[in-house]
């Protein structure tokens, strides 16, 4: 029935728009709140929500959705603090796109995410160090098609980023080939994406800015001065792309701050200059890098 209803949206763009979110979205949240958890494998559960979040990521912003916004917001950032990199990468737009066409009054409507941004800067150690380190270097094997339907949910009532991290930290195996989802929390894409809508949030709200860059800005410092691996096996090549283009999408948002608020980045200009350099190194050649 969700494929029906995601293949069906073009009855958001008649006048039948407000009844359309009348009739699913209270139904469509308690899917992705109540009825299924977050899923870290390639399962049918996991395609069923992020089918919801698709068709939540494609509602047109006009003012019928208006009402409905506050409450969007509060499950794209449920979905976006609990759940997979897939659904995570589509939350971070929901939620940008939010900002952009209603730009809530309230700044406690935003602090969420800055405190979920806080949190992946401060695992980012931690990420590297799962994707590159110990016997994350080996190649994994594949899985035979039979097992993977065994493969057991790692989501549960109300997780946590946190506890999500822990759940899933102890496995070597990439997102790539086998069926494992990369919990939101432990994404190189989710860190790349997020800066610009922390560098919007900054514009809309100055005062955010007083009350969030002394914990932010270390943090970014701190992992934009991760290395990664000397050597990149194959298999991780991928991964080590997304780990440099985190950390390029990084260095824009620190420039941005330079410009508008230099007195917080003038304690660290060394390390930011060193970091710098080892990136013009080690970057690939890839142009969404360079």
């Amino acid at each position: 029935m969700a494929m029906e209803v995601r293949d069906s949206l073009e009855i958001t763009h008649t006048g039948e728009y407000l009844n359309f979110l009348k009739c699913y979205f209270r139904p469509f949240s308690v899917i992705l709140y109540q009825i299924t958890k977050p899923q870290f494998t390639d399962n049918p559960e996991h395609k069923l929500r992020n089918i919801i979040i698709e068709i939540l990521n494609r509602l047109p912003h006009s003012e019928v959705l208006r009402p409905f916004v506050q409450e969007l917001l509060k499950v794209a950032m449920h979905v976006l603090t609990t759940d997979n990199e897939e659904n995570g990468l589509i939350c971070i737009r929901i939620i940008f796109d939010l900002l952009r066409n209603f730009r809530p009054t309230q700044e406690t409507e935003v602090q969420p995410f800055l405190d979920f941004v806080c949190k992946i800067y401060q695992n980012f150690r931690l990420t590297v160090s799962h994707f590159f380190e110990s016997g994350a270097l080996v190649a994994p094997a594949m899985p035979p098609p039979s097992s993977m339907s065994a493969l057991p949910s790692l989501g549960g009532d109300d997780v946590k980023p946190m506890e999500i991290s822990d759940q899933v930290g102890s496995s070597t195996t990439s997102s790539t080939g086998s069926g494992q989802l990369n919990p939101s929390t432990r994404s190189f894409k989710i860190v790349t994406e997020s800066p610009l809508v922390v560098m919007f949030l900054f514009q809309l709200y100055n005062r955010l800015v007083q009350t969030n860059i002394p914990q932010l800005l270390p943090l970014m410092v701190s992992a934009i001065s991760v290395p990664g691996p000397d050597k990149v096996p194959p298999h991780l090549k991928t991964h080590f792309t997304e780990l440099k283009g985190a950390q390029v999408k990084t260095v824009s948002f620190l420039t941005y701050l330079l410009k508008s608020f230099a007195d917080y980045i003038r304690p660290h200009e060394e390390s930011i200059c060193k970091s710098i350099v080892n990136l013009l190194v080690t970057c690939s050649d890839s142009v969404s890098i360079r």
